[in-house]
């Protein structure tokens, strides 16, 4: 009998987590409107000091204060997550407020995140199985990469694509140091599946945004270049990845990418447009437990259906809106 039991509840969460996949979740509202909340270099450490632990329940903190005013319909972290103390306590704690929130998410490593102790495998096992999570594993039982559809608010169409991407942590490469970069299967399958979404769409572009953890090398070049619009605060030089394998290219050849979204340099919440495509960087949204000289915070993306736009701001703690701009059909208001 209490086996039989057992087994109904285990069937009824089952069900209750499969209904939360991404083809479900993530639609534009009945107002033709989708928002998307990034944080990103959240640097949490749990259980390494009482100092420590009162700065991760500030981050804690935040990220509900956000969800309560903002009302995303989509969280994505972009990488450096937890990363110092001890990492398994950290993710649990995480996982079980965002089950809370009840909000659909989406997780992208970060170079530090595997330094914790908890591998690979076992953090995105763990965040595959969380209720409200949209992402999924990988042949080798890791993150995979994404192409999430943003449905229309009536009927099966997806009027928005996101492309949610692990930029790696450092090189591999015995005589090359620094930091990691996509490698050229990774290159290939974008420009796949962008090219499959023109082609599914009459040849038209399919407006959609990316998200990954390491700037691509084209934003210093972006940035310097003075004939193009940026809006936002370049504090410290980017760090991209020690080799350019063309994702940059990729997008601009294949026409669908109008924004990419990004964390890693804690000094740098800019936005620039180079080509067409915004090339931003999130908010840190962490506390005193790396550096940074902004004040921590949220970048909210308001996207609305059929446009080739998309609004966005800095949310602080105290509610203050910081650069807020418009980019509509590769411009930058």
């Amino acid at each position: 009998m209490y086996r039989r039991i057992f087994f109904i509840i285990a069937l009824v969460c089952i069900s209750l987590q499969a209904s939360y996949s991404q083809e479900d979740v993530l639609r534009f509202g009945d107002d033709g409107k989708f928002r998307i909340a990034q944080f990103t270099d959240m640097h949490l450490c749990l259980g390494k000091s009482e100092y420590r632990d009162l700065q991760a329940e500030k981050t804690f903190a935040r990220l509900r204060h956000a969800v309560e005013t903002e009302r995303p319909d989509l969280l994505v972290f972009t990488g450096d997550i937890v990363t110092d103390g001890d990492g398994k306590r950290a993710w649990i704690r995480l996982l079980d407020s965002l089950s809370v929130l009840k909000v659909p998410f989406c997780v992208v490593f970060g170079n530090h995140d595997p330094e914790t102790g908890v591998s690979r495998e076992e953090m995105s096992q763990m965040i595959a199985s969380s209720p409200y999570s949209v992402n999924e594993l990988n042949n080798d039982k890791c993150l995979a990469d994404l192409e999430l559809e943003v449905l229309s608010s009536v009927g099966d169409a997806a009027p928005l694509v996101l492309y949610c991407m692990d930029s790696h942590d450092y090189s591999r490469i015995e005589g090359v140091g620094g930091y990691g970069w996509f490698e050229v299967e990774q290159v290939e399958w974008l420009r796949e599946k962008c090219n499959a979404r023109r082609r599914s769409n009459g040849g038209n572009v399919v407006n959609s945004l990316a998200f990954f953890h390491i700037c691509l090398p084209e934003y210093s070049s972006a940035f310097a270049d003075h004939r193009n619009k940026s809006v936002g605060r370049r504090a410290e030089n980017e760090c991209p990845g020690a080799l350019n394998t063309g994702m940059f290219a990729a997008m601009v050849e294949t026409g669908n990418v109008m924004g990419v979204f990004v964390g890693h340099d804690h000094d740098n919440d800019y936005v620039v447009v180079d080509k067409g495509i915004a090339l931003g960087y999130g908010r840190f949204s962490g506390d005193d437990t790396t550096y940074t000289t902004l004040r921590s915070g949220v970048r909210i993306i308001d996207l609305e259906e059929g446009k080739r736009a998309f609004r966005s701001w800095i949310l602080e703690d105290d509610g203050r809106i910081a650069s807020r701009f418009i980019y509509e059909n590769g411009n930058l208001k």
